[in-house]
């Protein structure tokens, strides 16, 4: 199931149609309209929405709740935290520092390839905000528990706008990284 409400909200403040929003998405404007009137929609037709939106598939999902951070709240600051173990190009402690799940799906080793070569080439961080938190009690592809989906708005050296999604899991009472994907 879908937030069929969000999907018209996003698609109104780009000012799109229906069909602006097939074309773009790639899937017919029958889709676009099931979708939009009953809420049901295929995870492939779900995540061609989320990429034409540029936001993380988790967000159109119905358990998807908004959350305010508030200045302190100490889930953003976990984010940030292990951001800035990232920005450091310390990309084997924030491994560690992920959550069971993050890490069964990824090798150290692997995390540190990719890093190198997708996030290092942006350059240093300059600045990084909250867009967007949603909290869920379910995503795809992974265990129903207590998890939320901050992106952040950011601007490096060498790329001036960006969108980080960091995805937080409650692990034994702490917030730890289940995913980090960066648009």
């Amino acid at each position: 199931m879908v937030n069929q409400e969000l999907i018209k909200k996003l698609r109104s403040g780009k000012f799109w149609s229906q069909e602006q929003l097939a074309f773009i998405a790639g899937i017919s404007l029958r889709t676009i309209q099931r979708i939009e009137s009953e809420g049901k929609c295929s995870l492939e037709s779900k995540k061609a929405i989320a990429a034409a939106f540029e936001v993380d598939v988790a967000e159109l999902s119905v358990e998807s709740e908004s959350a305010i951070l508030d200045v302190n709240d100490s889930r953003k600051e976990d984010a940030i935290s292990w951001l800035e173990t990232v920005d450091l190009g310390e990309y084997a402690l924030s491994w560690s520092e992920a959550a069971p799940v993050f890490q069964e799906r990824i090798s150290s080793s692997k995390w540190k390839r990719m890093l190198t070569q997708i996030r290092a080439p942006l350059g240093q961080i300059i600045s990084r905000s909250v867009k967007r938190a949603s909290e869920h009690n379910s995503l795809p592809g992974v265990a129903d528990g207590q998890y939320l989906v901050i992106n952040f708005a950011a601007s490096f050296g060498q790329k001036s706008s960006a969108i980080e999604t960091v995805t937080l899991q409650k692990v034994a009472n702490k917030w730890r990284v289940a995913g980090y994907f960066i648009k």
